[in-house]
């Protein structure tokens, strides 16, 4: 009685190498030409995985190894990688047959029963049940999800680089603001002279009030750009603390004014060819549509019938004292099949739209490789460019260095008049400026040089490594 079953399920279990739905087959990304790594400022040789070391600033390491574990933003990602691994798992276990304890007490009022009308019926065992998966409905799913888990995964690498790229950004703007106030506070302390001497004069006769007021208006101009440049300094300080998951004001102390000079060696840039591998968008973008196109087999499968078999063994007895005698053993078999005979327009309307996401998702992939070529362009072209500007404002930030020190000196002995050596301070205070902002831009840029590239960093970077690996 047995055996008939057993056959029935074997020779079913030997139909389910049918898999309906398109198999997807990955096409590896093909190797791209950049034309902007071509400049001479960037080189081939391959750059640090932990790329932001390059510029020798112990307190940036710090705060990006910080933000790498402790940002909110990494968290959320690792914990969309946990639930994505968790379906996963649930996914993969589908086919299998599922089991577990069951009791049961069922009481039913009957005229004919005996003891006042009262029947009990106590049960104890194991309850089964399997889908078998004939047509791949359920490895289609587990297919879906194990490439959502990899999109995920990717995800959490594109995270982590876009937060060590904010980390770096912020700091360096951080540094630039403070430079910045430095060159307005070192302004102030030449116009403050600049004014005693003009007063001196006025007062012996030798100068005019129109120098004193003059040189008072400019004093002031410079004054009030400097509230303005410690906000930011402020904005910049509070985004890395909460780029940290700390409080905003919480790093003052480390994020006290020191150096940082702007990164003038040939930028490594590593084998370029590789670009839209090493992103972990384009990665994430391109399992999306792994997972969407495994969807598909899902929804076709649901065109065909389902079988399944339910059982159960254990004991069923009318008493619970008795429950477990060998008499009371019992066991149930019971195969079902389903099939949307008559509903099959709506499975085939499932069917189109999602064979109409997946068109969409592949458009997505096509449109974050572009994305990726053209981010990596602009970054390769605006990081050269700052270069080039960081050269021409430093030669500029000298000659004006040089003319102010003349006009002073003129301007003692009575050779110029004051507004010539007025002129010759605000052109210094502007060159000066520009070139701790062009410093700053610098870095920035080659920060974004980075970002675009795909954060040159390893495969599992130190969030995704302390995740248990899958099962």
């Amino acid at each position: 009685m047995v055996t008939r079953p057993l056959v029935v399920v074997l020779a079913a279990a030997l139909l389910a190498a049918c898999t309906v739905g398109p198999d997807y087959r990955a096409v590896p990304p093909e190797q791209v030409r950049l034309q902007g790594a071509q400049e001479a400022v960037f080189t081939t040789q391959t750059p640090e995985a932990a790329w932001w070391r390059q510029f020798e600033d112990p307190v940036l390491d710090r705060l990006v190894a910080d933000a790498l574990l402790a940002s909110p933003d990494v968290r959320i990602a690792m914990a969309r990688v946990q639930a994505a691994r968790a379906v996963f798992v649930e996914r993969r276990l589908d086919p299998w047959p599922h089991a577990g304890a069951a009791g049961t007490l069922e009481r039913e009022r009957r005229p004919d029963a005996a003891g006042g009308g009262i029947d009990e019926t106590w049960s104890l065992g194991f309850d089964a049940a399997w889908e078998l998966d004939l047509f791949g409905r359920l490895r289609r799913g587990a297919e879906a999800a194990r490439a959502d888990l990899e999109a995920e995964e990717a995800g959490l690498e594109d995270m982590q680089v876009s937060i060590a790229a904010e980390v770096a950004r912020q700091y360096f703007l951080l540094r630039g603001a403070q430079k910045r106030i430095e060159v307005a506070e070192r302004t102030l302390e030449n116009l403050a002279q600049t004014q005693r001497l003009t007063e001196t004069r006025f007062a012996l006769g030798a100068g005019s009030e129109l120098d004193v007021q003059s040189s008072r208006a400019r004093l002031k101009a410079i004054e009030a750009g400097i509230p303005l440049l410690r906000t930011v300094e402020a904005q910049a300080r509070h985004r890395l603390a909460v780029l940290l998951g700390l409080n905003p004001g919480a790093l003052d102390a480390q994020l006290a004014p020191r150096p940082t000079p702007a990164y003038t060696r040939a930028l490594p840039l590593g084998d370029t060819r590789e670009l839209l591998r090493r992103r972990p968008d384009v990665r994430a973008a391109e399992r999306r549509l792994h997972a969407a196109t495994a969807r598909i087999g899902v929804a076709t499968a649901d065109l065909f019938p389902r079988i399944s078999i339910r059982g159960f063994a254990g004991f069923v007895s009318g008493q619970a004292g008795s429950l477990v005698a060998g008499r009371n053993e019992a066991w149930a078999l019971a195969p079902s099949i389903s099939w949307a005979a008559f509903d099959l327009g709506s499975v085939r309307a499932r069917l189109r739209a999602t064979e109409a996401a997946a068109d969409e998702v592949a458009v997505q992939y096509e449109r974050a490789v572009l994305a990726a070529l053209e981010d990596a362009e602009n970054t390769l072209n605006a990081y050269a460019r700052q270069q080039e500007r960081l050269r021409i404002v430093a030669e500029q930030a000298e000659a004006a260095r040089r003319a102010e020190e003349l006009a002073r000196i003129a301007y003692r002995e009575g050779a110029v008049d004051f507004l010539t050596l007025l002129d010759a301070q605000r052109t210094l205070l502007a060159a000066d400026d520009a070139l701790a902002e062009a410093e700053a831009a610098v870095n920035v840029a080659a920060v974004a040089v980075y970002k675009a590239l795909g954060g040159a960093a390893p495969a599992r970077g130190p969030a995704l490594a302390a995740l248990p690996r899958q099962p």
